[in-house]
């Protein structure tokens, strides 16, 4: 019986610990949206964008290098604090189709606080209130944003599926293993994604842009890697 009594006594010090630990971690997530809060001040008037792709591969690398956890493994858990954040910036509209899967890549990007804008052409969208697109790699998704200018900025892997998301913000470039993608219907890299039989798209390590300024092709977008 002393035993029972010594074991739950220990039990509940190492459960005290813990709730002072849980209400750091509440006080410090208040303090970032404070910040955060007066960062998304400063880009409203700067009309900045919200989502910032290689800034967030900045925090989780940082974090691994600090905790000595994986980039991916801080990146699981810290995409719903960023997010919690990121809502005092504004709630991100993502163009969708409608499927399960997209869903789920929306949140897995973007966190809880995101609203997914269902659609069946990407040419129904408002791009007055929709600055990001969701979706598989297809022809349709090329030629919309080869018509309107907008770029490839992220990816993300569900089950045997890869989602890309698309936007009408570019990416700044992160480090030097981010990945370029760039679209060109004949030459075929090492490393490139078939779209149909006419159409493919080469990913490329980060190279200084201006080496492809006098070549034919098209720039797509860098994804910044963790």
């Amino acid at each position: 019986m002393k035993w029972v009594i010594k074991i739950t006594r220990d039990i509940n010090k190492l459960r005290e610990e813990i709730d002072k630990i849980d209400k750091k971690i509440v006080e410090l997530i208040l303090n970032r949206m404070n910040i955060v809060h007066q960062v998304g001040v400063t880009k409203s008037k700067d009309n900045s964008r919200i989502y910032v792709p290689e800034r967030e591969v900045a925090i989780y690398k940082k974090l691994s290098d600090f905790s000595g956890l994986e980039a991916d493994e801080i990146q699981s858990f810290y995409t719903e604090i960023i997010s919690f954040c990121r809502k005092l910036e504004g709630i991100l509209n993502v163009g969708i189709k409608y499927n399960a899967l997209s869903l789920v890549g929306v949140k897995k990007i973007f966190g809880e606080y995101v609203n997914p804008v269902v659609i069946r052409q990407f040419e129904e969208l408002n791009l007055d209130s929709v600055k990001y697109i969701l979706t598989p790699l297809s022809k349709e998704i090329i030629d919309f944003i080869e018509k309107n200018n907008w770029y490839l900025i992220n990816k993300v892997n569900l089950n045997e599926e890869v989602l890309y998301l698309f936007s009408s913000y570019n990416n700044s470039i992160f480090k030097d293993n981010d990945v370029t993608y760039i679209l060109h219907n004949g030459i075929i890299s090492k490393e490139y994604i078939k779209v149909d039989s006419n159409l493919f798209i080469n990913l490329i390590p980060f190279k200084n842009l201006k080496d492809f300024e006098n070549l034919n092709i098209k720039i797509l977008g860098t994804i910044p890697s963790i």
